[in-house]
């Protein structure tokens, strides 16, 4: 009983906390724009209006063909970009809404809303910045990983989705993320992190998905060992709360690499370690985790490839370990003509021997083609084949075809590739 009214008070508590820190978020970004607001030549609005049509044969990857939901709908989506940038600090915010309407399926009906912002200050020696997002989503689209050939970011590839996308409810989950960066001397510099993740569900059957809280400090030291190459050392703790469980799990672990830049146009980064997790009664063993990742750019083509392994935290109530590959292409062709691919896929299995909850296998690929009508006006059509199997070995396997087609209009923004 008594712990049964922590819980409560607990949650109270999260549920008030997350109000002001929205208001704080708000106030700290409105701040900083209103700062610069006298320097408005380095402003930039971005306004980008998406209209689209989409056609998925199974929207809830069920694995029986006589249950698939066949979705045709249409899709509306508004975001803008607005920038600052000076010679020590840049500043991103983005809202976004996307609206989706199923005319025979309208209980598939959504409106999902995202925000994402960033603001850096690079000083002479001492380096600060946050990164604030936030989604409110359907769980058939947050709980399902899409091979976004955007991003190029390593730290926006998100690894917490259960792939539990048979049920209706919404997904609303907050990542608050500063850092702070200072320089030693020409050749080291030590910095610390923190990066935050809230995520709560509402209309969802009690027990299959939990609300949980995962807060990971990162402790970090870095050493130039010649004009193209860095080394990385990062010690880490995590803790995961999770309202299904009686205690918190917490982490420690270590990791050491290295970054490679042999030009601007490229970048190699490597680490290497191990992550020891302590789960009240559960005796594990420490856990290697991993991540290589290369980043190309050049002025027709841009590549993104990871390979990562990880600790992950995710709405089923417990930590899990995750294998992930991700890749993206994208080629320009000509003035008028750019195509990409996309990759992604990742094995996970729950922590220790037996099997669990959380074993899964993934895999969805991409194609994209982009035709520029003008600068202003874009035509994009896609193509996604999405596989998952829930229960590896035991064929519970589910696959999906979807395609859509955009016409984007975006009147200030510079079309990339």
């Amino acid at each position: 009983m008594e712990y049964a009214r922590m819980i409560i008070n607990k949650n109270k508590l999260v549920s008030l906390l997350r109000l002001p820190v929205l208001r704080m978020s708000c106030i700290v970004i409105l701040a900083i724009a209103t700062s610069y607001s006298a320097q408005a030549q380095s402003w930039r609005i971005e306004p980008i209006v998406g209209f689209g049509l989409e056609y998925d044969d199974n929207a809830t990857l069920n694995i029986r063909t006589d249950e698939e939901v066949v979705l045709e709908g249409l899709l509306l989506d508004l975001s803008a970009n607005i920038k600052y940038a000076s010679e020590t600090t840049s500043f991103f915010l983005q809202p976004r809404v996307l609206l989706r309407n199923y005319r025979d399926e309208p209980d598939f009906d959504s409106d999902d809303y995202f925000l994402r912002s960033r603001f850096d200050y690079e000083g002479r020696v001492n380096s600060i910045g946050f990164r604030v997002n936030y989604d409110h989503q359907t769980i058939r689209t947050a709980e399902r990983e899409i091979s976004d050939l955007e991003i190029d970011d390593p730290d926006e590839i998100t690894d917490d989705d259960t792939g539990l996308i048979l049920l209706f409810g919404t997904r609303d989950k907050w990542r608050i993320s500063p850092y702070w960066k200072y320089q030693l001397s020409n050749i080291s510099s030590i910095g610390a992190d923190l990066d935050y993740f809230d995520v709560r569900y509402e209309d969802v059957f009690a027990g299959l998905l939990t609300d949980y809280t995962n807060a990971r400090l990162n402790l970090n030291y870095r050493r130039a060992f010649s004009n193209v190459q860095t080394g990385l050392v990062t010690v880490t703790a995590r803790n995961f709360d999770s309202t299904a469980r009686l205690s918190d799990i917490t982490t420690v672990g270590l990791k050491v690499g290295f970054e490679r830049a042999p030009s601007e146009k490229m970048r190699l980064i490597a680490k290497i370690g191990l992550e020891d997790v302590n789960q009240s009664g559960v005796d594990l063993d420490p856990e290697v985790v991993a991540d290589v990742t290369l980043i190309r750019k050049q002025e027709t083509i841009s590549m993104f490839a990871q390979y990562r392994r990880s600790v992950s935290a995710s709405g089923a109530s417990r930590l899990a370990v995750r294998d992930s590959f991700n890749f993206n292409f994208r080629r320009r062709l000509n003035e008028k003509i750019a195509a990409g691919i996309g990759v992604r896929a990742y094995q996970s299995r729950g922590l220790g021997d037996s099997a669990s909850f959380d074993d899964r296998d993934y895999v969805q690929l991409q194609s994209t083609f982009f035709w520029y009508l003008s600068q202003s006006l874009v035509i994009e059509a896609s193509y996604r084949y999405t596989i998952i199997d829930r229960t590896p070995g035991i064929g519970e396997r589910a696959n999906a075809n979807q395609i859509n087609l955009w016409f984007v209009y975006q009147p200030r923004t510079i079309p990339g590739l």
